[in-house]
């Protein structure tokens, strides 16, 4: 139930959840999102390498991360340029709310989004193509971590609820599960590798987290969004430079068919 209500939330895929939804039970959901982040990387993983078959690896990444952004309806996109218009607009914190909250997107929320989008298309073009569905799985896994990581260690900054109002009830037990999942997945990809990228990522998210909170005393379900999709930057920055400059650059596409057999059996 909660792992739908997770899949719903963060998707576009049709399904069914039964029974009544209370904000307690969207924050129990959230123990899911890092396993729904996993699913939706391996889904875009599995149609870079469809796409292979067919087109040179620039189209590849383009496909890969245009399905992405469909299958999400561009949640978190969204989530980054209002987070972006609001925090820079130099304004005080409760008219920095009040833009966030406007529909209309300004010159900040486009530049961020056009940025991020264009750095996610660069990042994974200069890696190997054998690592490039290795990094979109966890690159969308982790910054569905990041999330987690803001809404249980920060206050929700709108005194009068909103949409991420639920996120006032998240706490250890969503925090444990969604570490246990990147924790067991990064160090199964990439060996003791991962740890670096599991450092950079939570300095990161600690970092970026905090200053948000320091700008407008909380954490909003836009602020969320933009979190994970900066931190999906991040992970692709970190992992091109273990890519490259590591010996890890032996490991070859095998493992990628190694996690697309290993999800069904986590999920069951």
């Amino acid at each position: 139930m909660e792992f739908l209500l997770a899949v719903q939330f963060l998707t576009k895929i049709p399904v069914t959840v039964r029974g009544s939804v209370d904000e307690k039970r969207m924050a129990r959901s959230m123990a899911f999102f890092s396993l729904v982040g996993l699913l939706l990387g391996a889904c875009a993983a599995a149609l870079h390498a469809l796409a292979s078959y067919v087109f040179a690896p620039p189209v590849c990444n383009l496909v890969a991360l245009a399905f992405l952004i469909v299958i999400t309806g561009n949640l978190h996109g969204d989530g980054l340029m209002d987070a972006a218009d609001g925090l820079f607009s130099g304004r005080p914190r409760e008219r920095m709310l009040e833009i966030m909250r406007d529909s209309r997107v300004g010159s900040h929320g486009v530049t961020a989004g056009v940025l991020v989008v264009l750095a996610k298309f660069v990042l994974l073009g200069q890696m190997p193509a054998a690592m490039q569905g290795v990094a979109l799985i966890l690159a969308t896994t982790l910054g569905r971590w990041s999330q987690v990581y803001g809404a249980a260690f920060y206050p929700y900054a709108r005194p009068t609820g909103g949409t991420g109002g639920f996120t006032a009830h998240v706490g250890f037990r969503e925090m444990f599960y969604n570490s246990l999942t990147v924790v067991l997945l990064t160090l199964y990809l990439l060996r003791f590798h991962g740890l670096i990228l599991l450092i950079a990522v939570l300095a990161g998210t600690a970092l970026l987290e905090w200053y948000v909170a320091r700008k407008i005393g909380g954490i909003t379900g836009d602020t969320l969004g933009a979190a994970s999709e900066c931190i999906e930057v991040l992970t692709l920055a970190v992992l091109l430079v273990i890519f490259t400059k590591s010996d890890l650059i032996i490991i070859n596409t095998s493992i990628l068919q190694e996690v697309l057999k290993w999800v069904p059996n986590f999920i069951k």
